[in-house]
């Protein structure tokens, strides 16, 4: 019977020592200087990087102080704080908050009108407010640290940190309840294979050469490329994103093509199962396609018929409810576990299910309150609610079980959904507080649940006890938030938002672009398409369709995760990636057979930790030299 190891004190500290570290790199790489986007992809590679640093450090302790050295249920336990201490801090949480907050009344102008249409309708205590605070926060060249600017940060900080706090805690017990049954139907995390790899104590990728033939050649990759940005001599490799349009009637309408090399999507590619990859792929070249035939029919609108944007939205929401669906008897079992009408089946899990199901249900409650205390009616509040946890699970869900390198339904989560499916319903109250969550809903990429139910799979592997490893998930979670907050004023009162040193979009992404939109749907309200409500029953009744022909089938080839993501423009970033990693996969497996397969895994994880570590690498030699690198010429922007 495999030891199951608790949590100790020391992994613990550690993490939280690098908590402060982490979230001040990530402010001035992602935030500020956007360099790269290290929060972007769906594994996060300055924490393999960390975890690979890690590993070599311990190798030292090992033959010269072997008790100092980490037990790799404690290296899962460090990287697993930094993972949520990331998340939280990153480019698609509260990065946005923090810029939303600010520039509702920072950049109100008689222009735009947003003293008359949106200020009425926002609570006070959920913005920032002080003309002298919002103009240092904006201009730069001041200090954080001065009474009048935490007075005037303080209250929308602490409102919407709690917020964030309890949005963590009911995902945290979401996943509790569904962890055993995820289980239960083998989805694989693939993921998760890299760091598993690490922390493996024999080393047994590490140790095999075709691993450093692959790391010694993404890392050489990206090496090359930082000394052609130092010295422009030097040659270059062109392996992020470039786009490609058709010129000619129909293709036009097709759209961009993105096409990327980087070696880490190949590498993780290569993990997804090849039904998987295979369904990804062909699902998106279905709907660029279909939107090339719509146009022959005279339909050229790219928002409009056959409305492929909203029904990857339906199909989102529909994968998250099938989820819940297809555990229906398994949470069954769970609530008579709870309330004590059968013998306790929660041994080993997260937490007990009646803590769970009560902090899911108070947490819930909590959040929609929150919502139609700051204004929303509750009718809306709750539609919100169920749509935006839906679209979660969906995601954690393709997280889980497809692996796919990143994730996104740029600004067609539950808010666009509620607008544009029932735009009568909704009152300027109800369209102002929809907005305030835009930090939730922009892109629909990192949420809370995947990542949490992620540790947890690589605890479990790696042999620690689940019921005391939600003490690090906690506190990393409980002290990631403040410690957020902390390195976004830090820095911003010194490089300032508008100020030259700040070379990222998320001015205009996160600060300007959700006000104005809520400005031009409150003068002009959005006329409502007939064809969009249906757009979203058609994605998610596809998503039924699919799952439950695979279930029937064995032969049945097409996924139905694939079809979720088939319009997210992560996909379309890394569809060329993902049928090369489909094709040599297959020709191994029906060649080779599982033997070659093994053979081959080595070289594709190198790829990955090889060009996450030179990643790494990248930005540090950036920060220490103040080179100010080119905006989004680093590995993660996908």
């Amino acid at each position: 019977m495999r030891t199951v190891q608790p949590v100790t004190p020391r992994a613990v500290l550690l993490g939280l020592a690098l908590l402060p570290a982490n979230a001040w790199w990530l402010i001035q790489i992602e935030y500020v200087r956007y360099s790269d986007t290290p929060t972007i992809p769906q594994v996060f590679f300055h924490c393999v990087a960390m975890l690979l640093a890690l590993r070599a450090v311990n190798l030292l302790l090992e033959r010269r102080r072997p008790a100092w050295a980490l037990s790799p249920g404690e290296l899962i336990t460090v990287y697993a704080m930094l993972v949520i201490g990331s998340n939280i801090a990153g480019h698609d949480q509260l990065q946005i908050l923090f810029t939303q907050i600010i520039y509702l009344r920072g950049q109100a102008t008689p222009e735009n009108q947003w003293e008359a249409l949106i200020w009425p309708h926002v609570p006070g205590r959920l913005v920032v407010h002080g003309a002298r605070t919002l103009d240092h926060v904006l201009k730069g060249h001041s200090t954080a640290y001065t009474a009048e600017h935490w007075h005037a940060f303080a209250p929308p900080l602490v409102a919407w940190g709690i917020v964030a706090l309890v949005m963590a805690w009911t995902l945290y017990c979401l996943g509790a309840l569904l962890r055993r049954q995820w289980e239960n139907e083998r989805l694989s995390y693939p993921l998760e294979e890299v760091p598993l790899a690490l922390s493996d104590p024999d080393l047994t990728v590490m140790r095999r050469l075709p691993f450093w033939a692959g790391f010694a050649l993404a890392a050489g990759a990206q090496l090359l490329n930082l000394a052609s940005s130092i010295t422009p001599a030097v040659p270059s490799i062109n392996l992020g994103v470039r786009n490609f349009e058709f010129t000619s009637f129909p293709w036009q309408h097709m759209g961009t093509i993105p096409i990327c090399f980087y070696p880490f999507a190949l590498g993780l590619s290569f993990l997804l199962p090849t039904n998987l990859s295979f369904s990804c792929w062909f699902f998106f070249l279905l709907t660029r396609f279909e939107r090339v035939v719509a146009a022959m029919f005279g339909y050229t609108s790219w928002d409009g018929f056959p409305y492929v944007n909203q029904q990857a939205s339906g199909a989102f929401v529909g994968l998250g409810l099938l989820t819940l669906w297809t555990a229906r008897h398994h949470l069954a079992r769970t609530v008579a576990c709870a309330l004590g009408r059968r013998p306790a089946i929660d041994s080993g899990e997260p937490m007990s299910y009646r803590l769970a199901w009560v902090g899911f249900v108070a947490g819930a409650g909590a959040l929609i309150g929150f919502t139609v205390s700051a204004g929303m009616a509750w009718g809306p509040a709750l539609a919100h609610w169920v749509l935006l946890l839906s679209i979660i699970l969906a995601v954690a869900r393709v997280r889980a079980e497809v692996g796919l390198p990143s994730i996104e339904l740029y600004q067609r989560g539950a808010d666009d959904m509620l607008r544009r499916g029932a735009p009568g319903w909704l009152k300027p109250a109800d369209l102002t507080v929809l907005t305030l969550f835009f930090w939730m809903h922009r892109t629909v990429r990192n949420y809370n649940l995947q990542h949490q139910m992620t540790n947890l799979r690589l605890a479990n592997r790696s042999g620690v006890d689940l019921r005391s490893f939600g003490v690090p998930i906690a506190l990393a979670t409980i002290v990631g938030i403040p410690v957020a907050f902390w390195a976004m004023m830090h820095v911003c009162f010194d490089a300032g938002l508008q100020g030259a040193k700040f070379t990222g979009p998320a001015g205009w992404a996160f600060g300007m672009d959700a006000w104005q939109q809520l400005g031009r749907r409150l003068s002009t309200p959005q006329p409502f398409d007939r064809g969009v409500p249906w757009a979203y029953l058609f994605g998610a009744a596809m998503t039924g369709l699919l799952t439950a022909l695979r279930q029937r089938f064995i032969w049945w080839p097409l996924h139905p995760a694939g079809w979720v993501v088939a319009n997210s423009f992560a996909l379309m970033r890394l569809w060329v990636p993902i049928t090369v990693a489909w094709a040599i996969k297959s020709a191994l497996l029906r060649y080779g057979g599982l033997r070659a397969y093994r053979a081959a895994l080595p070289f594709f994880i190198g790829l990955v930790v090889g060009e996450f570590a030179a990643g790494l690498l990248r930005t540090l030699v950036d920060l220490a030299w103040g080179l100010h690198l080119p905006s989004g010429a680093g590995i993660g922007g996908l």
